[in-house]
């Protein structure tokens, strides 16, 4: 079965609102028909439907709006092909390989194996379960996260995979063994496991963390064709439900720091593969609808630089920062003090906001009375004043805090940091004009002609694209000239439904396509006629105010003869959807 197979077959099987439902209390609102409160953003009022004979769900305060793919992507931070194999294990359907899925699928369940055999060796092993113990973790964390053991004997994973049918090669590929002069054995070797996994919860990799003193402390699978170390976060499928419903991240660096932080109940705990988040890390708890990312990292130099190299990600300006001052070493210490969760929720509350924290990284052991330490902490937070939106307002903060604590004059300050500017702009080549947007009324209107395209059934849809693409020629870069073209390609109503959804106006257009009505042909024909007539009408009155500009500049008689020609259509296309 294809994917476009398989999305039908999904479809087919799956109601809508049923999956809604496990995450909106959704109550009936008409024929076919249930809304709720938007899990998307915060309401008092249910602005959020569900449309089950369309397939379709949208909130009216949002914008939010897709079929079920859609809902589940958002809704787990997954892309298509995560929300597709998540609903097809559910509806049991067998999806075919795509892309070397294949392959991937044997490493899956090669590390699946590998998980059973480390948890295994975990109960049979005394020295490891009181190791975990010594550590304050309790029976309860060390099953929600999988915990195990590698046994010191080299061979005993290699062994236990071939009883499974695995190869060696599989278990080099899966990062799971290793190999010198030619013979594999096990990688991880008396150690506790921690298993990585990625947003849909798959195991994709292990870090194991020897018992004792040995070096290194901590040893990572290597990466493999399932595994990118800062392109995961520990802990994060145990973190994703928190995260969304406080709209929170806690960013931790050790996995025994995540592990202690759940258990202490913050369960919106995730931590870091590295050193510092990266923009794919960052970018996952952005799909987890998170606003506010406490970062709390080691109380160290290390973990210092860790948290301003997180602060400098592009994406980070999507999110409100706090770094928490630790009152230990690292957060799994509270774990084994008295009132540790107490001193840590007062270390959120103390955490200190992203400008408050650059600024005193940048001041640290300078003497703020002598004129080259200013300007050496101008130097350290001119970057972040230098934005290149319109508004931010971490570097509007940035500056007030500057002039304040500097003794600066605000001219002064927007002096240096022109001069600045200016030195960039020459070094770097001038950016490309923006691409101008269609005019509002006639972006709607395009809306319009497009939802009830998509409103059509699957079977009358490539006729009904047709018969659009014959009777309107959108100007080129519209959304609707976009929108002829892929269906001339591809006409599978669907498809267009979720690419289309993705674009800047997919919350209009979804909100257009929840109110059309059903209609039967020729009904449906002569409202798609009425609609592109009006489309036309306003596609010829943009032309005719270009055309008045011209003439304000050289009245020639071509551009006479076509602004009187663009006249007599537009009151043509009036006539059209007025009638006579």
């Amino acid at each position: 079965m294809d994917v476009a197979q398989a999305v039908e077959a999904i479809k087919a099987r799956l109601s809508l609102r049923e999956v809604v439902g496990r995450y909106v209390a959704l109550k009936p609102a008409g024929k076919g028909r249930w809304k709720g409160l938007c899990p998307f953003h915060q309401e008092k009022t249910p602005s959020f439907y569900v449309d089950e004979d369309k397939g379709l769900f949208h909130c009216f305060g949002c914008k939010a709006g897709g079929d079920l793919f859609a809902f589940v992507e958002r809704m787990e931070g997954l892309d298509f092909r995560g929300a597709l194999e998540r609903l097809a294990e559910e509806a049991g359907i067998a999806l075919a390989p795509l892309g070397g899925a294949g392959p991937r699928r044997e490493l899956l369940d090669l590390l699946k194996a590998a998980q059973a055999y480390f948890q295994e060796n975990l109960q049979t092993h005394p020295e490891a379960l009181a190791y975990l113990r010594a550590r304050g973790l309790s029976e309860e964390s060390v099953a929600r996260f999988g915990l195990g053991y590698a046994p010191p004997k080299g061979d005993g994973l290699l062994t236990f995979l071939a009883q499974k049918g695995f190869t060696p090669e599989e278990g080099l590929k899966a990062g799971v063994l290793a190999e010198k002069e030619g013979r594999p054995y096990d990688r991880l070797r008396g150690r506790i496991t921690f298993p990585i996994k990625d947003a849909l919860g798959r195991i994709v990799a292990f870090t194991g963390r020897a018992l004792g003193e040995e070096t290194p402390k901590y040893l990572n699978t290597p990466e493999t064709p399932l595994f990118r170390k800062r392109e995961v976060l520990f802990a994060y499928p145990e973190a994703k439900e928190a995260m969304r419903e406080k709209r929170r991240a806690i960013v931790v660096e050790g996995l025994f720091d995540a592990i202690a932080l759940h258990q202490m109940g913050f369960p919106e705990t995730v931590a870091v593969l590295g050193s510092g988040l990266s923009e794919a890390q960052a970018a996952l708890l952005k799909k987890a609808e998170v606003l506010e990312v406490y970062l709390a990292f080691d109380a160290d130099e290390a973990g210092q630089r860790a948290t301003l190299q997180s602060l400098d990600l592009e994406v980070a300006r999507r999110f409100l920062f706090f770094a928490v001052r630790l009152p230990a070493k690292d957060p799994g210490e509270l774990l084994l003090a008295a009132g540790g969760p107490a001193l840590f929720q007062k270390a959120l509350e103390e955490a200190l906001p992203e400008v408050e924290f650059r600024f005193r990284e940048a001041a640290q052991g300078l003497d703020l009375s002598r004129p080259e330490a200013k300007r050496k902490v101008l130097e350290r937070l001119a970057p972040r004043m230098l934005s290149p939106e319109p508004f931010d307002p971490v570097a509007e903060r940035l500056k007030a805090v500057a002039i304040t604590e500097l003794g600066l004059r605000p001219k002064a300050l927007e002096d240096y940091l022109e001069a600045l500017a200016r030195k960039g702009r020459k070094a770097a080549p001038p950016p490309a004009p923006p691409k101008p947007l269609p005019q509002n009324r006639t972006l709607l209107l395009e809306l319009d002609v497009m939802a009830l395209a998509l409103s059509a059934p699957e079977e009358a849809f490539a006729e009904t694209v047709r018969f659009i693409a014959d009777r309107v020629w959108p100007p080129e870069g519209s959304l609707l000239g976009e929108f002829l073209e892929s269906a001339q390609k591809d006409p599978r109503r669907d498809h267009l439904r979720r690419v289309l959804g993705k674009k800047e106006a997919g919350g209009l257009l979804f909100e257009r396509l929840l109110l059309a009505p059903a209609l039967e042909d020729p009904k449906r024909k002569e409202v798609l006629e009425k609609a592109l007539a009006r489309l036309r009408e306003a596609y010829y009155t943009e032309r005719l105010e270009e055309v008045k500009a011209l003439l304000k500049e050289r009245a020639t008689t071509e551009l006479l003869k076509e602004y009187q020609e663009l006249r007599a259509a537009i009151e043509a296309e009036r006539r059209l959807y007025r009638g006579p």
